[in-house]
């Protein structure tokens, strides 16, 4: 019994080799833009991800696959829980952003966001789609004031290619998508031009980026 285990065993590690399929991780942080220089931090940004879906609330990613159907990707994961994914991916956008123009350096000195996550999910080759809503209060000159009321809606489509990467490159057009729609927001509050919430809608073609 022992030698046919070993010779069961050889056969397995020479034929097929007993290797599972390797385990893929994913970020929702873009790469570093090594054509823009890295802005001083001048205010404190905090993003809290106040709600998820249940059925993202896990570290494998999931894919629609059909009206009713979402398949379950075991092999590719989040390289930590998704929400802490969307929260940094955002800090880091919204940090990129609002340094520049229109926003004065000294317009604003923290900011609180809040974000509903209603929906986060791809078909291959087709498109990565976001919705969520955002609030946010900022301070300024030492004050505290309510930018937005009430929750503004977002939702973006990315048209994505067939790939797994190419799905996260989607969600991360989605988010930088997302923290356009923060910025303009924002600085349209800082302006005092407009104090009230617009539902963005984004499209794209796809691409790189």
């Amino acid at each position: 019994m022992k030698r046919y285990g070993l010779r069961f065993a050889l056969t397995c590690l020479s034929v097929v080799g007993c290797t599972s399929a390797p385990v893929r991780y994913y970020t929702l942080a873009p790469p570093p833009d090594q054509t823009v220089p890295v802005p001083e931090p001048t205010f404190a940004i905090v993003v809290r991800v106040v709600h998820i879906p249940p059925q993202l609330n896990r570290s494998e990613l999931m894919v629609r696959t059909g009206p009713t159907e979402m398949t379950l990707l075991e092999n590719e994961r989040w390289v930590s829980p998704v929400d802490d994914e969307i929260k940094d991916a955002l800090s880091l956008a919204l940090q990129r952003r609002l340094t520049r123009p229109p926003l004065p350096r000294a317009a604003l000195t923290a900011i609180s966001l809040d974000i509903d996550v209603q929906r986060l999910e791809a078909e291959l080759g087709q498109r990565a789609r976001l919705e969520a809503s955002w609030s946010a209060t900022s301070a300024a000159g030492g004050q505290t004031t309510g930018v937005r009321a009430a929750a503004c809606k977002f939702q973006a489509d990315e048209k994505i290619r067939a790939g797994y990467a190419e799905m996260v490159q989607g969600y991360q057009r989605d988010i930088a998508a997302l923290a356009d729609a923060i910025f303009t927001g924002l600085a349209r509050a800082v302006s005092g031009s407009d104090g009230s919430c617009r539902q963005a809608n984004h499209d794209s073609a796809g691409g790189s980026g």
